[in-house]
């Protein structure tokens, strides 16, 4: 099974509510580059999960348009939660459910690719990057990066 996970694209300086913080038009251009790079993976994906904060929802928003899919707001995927939560979630869903691409936050999507690929901290993931796994089950270091692509 594959699981994609994306970091949110550039977003506005912290505001009072760091919720609300939108992307910038910087942040748009990347993650859209990015999902161009990628659009041959990305069109198996099945499902789109978005933490429900406004820039990781501009950010789904800007691949279900690539994708024509629907986007689901997950509240596991804001970014302090536990990873294991998440993984919990994940190992739930059938085979049938995946790929299922996942826009997050930091540190949670760096917790999450380096904890599947047992990788310490290696494998940075800067805005509007985007990882690649594959694993059978979703538990730390069962997962093998496929690929990752960062924004230019």
């Amino acid at each position: 099974m594959q699981l994609f996970i994306l970091r949110h694209g550039k977003a506005e300086p912290m505001a009072t509510n760091d919720a609300a913080r939108a992307l910038t038009e910087r942040g748009r251009r990347q993650v859209a580059q990015v999902c161009k790079k990628r659009v041959q993976e990305l069109s198996s994906v099945g499902a789109i999960w978005a933490s429900p904060f406004v820039r990781t929802q501009q950010t789904a928003d800007i691949v279900s348009a690539h994708l024509g899919l629907p986007v689901i707001t997950e509240p596991l995927l804001i970014g302090d939660s536990d990873p294991q939560q998440l993984l919990d979630l994940l190992q739930e869903q059938g085979p049938d459910n995946f790929p299922i691409l996942l826009v997050s936050h930091q540190p949670l999507v760096g917790s999450l690719l380096n904890g599947l690929c047992g990788s310490g901290n290696q494998h940075s993931m800067g805005t509007s990057s985007l990882a690649c796994v594959q694993s059978e089950v979703w538990a730390n270091s069962c997962a093998e990066l496929k690929w990752l692509q960062h924004a230019e």
